[in-house]
């Protein structure tokens, strides 16, 4: 029997029987796995903080084929803070359901990162809960491979003033473009069809910001509260539509948050 040692996050738990608990754990080396802690439910266990939903842990697993088992494990951060907040823990649960959902056996170390530091960022209660998500959400899909161009309008250039963002192309169309090639019935090219979101200049500044800033610096920007509101449903149209699925968490935090 092989054993193995990582680092993860803890992002789904169910409870096997009274005392035992499958964990789905975001690894450092070993990407999205699953792995089963017996006894984990006991309250005197070793196993009970440091497989809970949040936490970040050092995991010794024993490997049998391609089933895990916790042997030990030790906690790093629980994130306590962000359950203060009925708004905060649904967010955070937001965030593991798209780890869950995009994760794979490839490790994705800068992924999770990023949602370490956002947990760390609701925690904190420092920035505005609706930057954090809009953050996260357009530089996760950046880091799987959905980049998109929001720097420049894909027609003339241009960088200043308001936008048009294609959600399903992702690229950026200025307003006189699109008036421009919607005039000479030029703007339906033929894919799939049109997803538009519509972003002011703060809001385009931010989403570009959000893609190219270093993670340690992600929520350190200022924004008004109208492009705010652009930003954030950018944001969460961009990920919603490439990912072709809803989340009963975005529902959830939709709901507690008001917005």
């Amino acid at each position: 029997m092989e054993t193995v040692s990582v680092k993860g996050l803890v992002v789904r738990t169910v409870n096997l029987s009274e005392a035992d608990r499958l964990c789905e754990i975001y690894t450092d080396t070993l990407g999205l796995i699953t792995a089963s802690a017996k006894g984990a439910r006991y309250l005197k266990s070793g196993k009970l903080s440091g497989t809970i939903q949040f936490c970040y842990s050092s995991f010794l697993l024993t490997k049998k084929g391609d089933r895990y088992a916790v042997k030990e494990v030790t906690p790093i951060e629980s994130f306590f803070n962000l359950r203060s907040s009925l708004e905060g823990m649904a967010l955070a649960s937001y965030f593991c359901e798209i780890l869950s959902t995009v994760g794979t056996a490839d490790p994705e170390p800068e992924l999770l990162r990023l949602t370490l530091n956002s947990l760390y960022a609701i925690a904190g209660t420092k920035y505005p809960l609706p930057i954090i998500k809009g953050a996260f959400e357009i530089r996760a899909m950046a880091m799987i491979g959905f980049m998109p161009e929001v720097l420049d309008c894909r027609v003339c250039g241009e960088k200043t003033g308001d936008f048009f963002f294609d959600i399903m192309d992702g690229t950026l169309i200025c307003d006189e473009c699109r008036n421009s090639l919607e005039a000479e019935d030029e703007f339906d090219d033929g894919h799939q069809a049109y997803i538009v979101a519509m972003l002011s200049e703060g809001a385009k500044i931010a989403l570009g910001y959000c893609i190219f800033s270093p993670l340690e610096k992600l929520f350190s920007f200022r924004i008004t509260e109208d492009d705010t509101d652009l930003f954030c449903r950018a944001a969460e149209r961009y990920l919603v539509n490439h990912l072709e699925r809803t989340f009963k968490t975005l529902e959830f935090y939709h709901e507690v948050s008001h917005t």
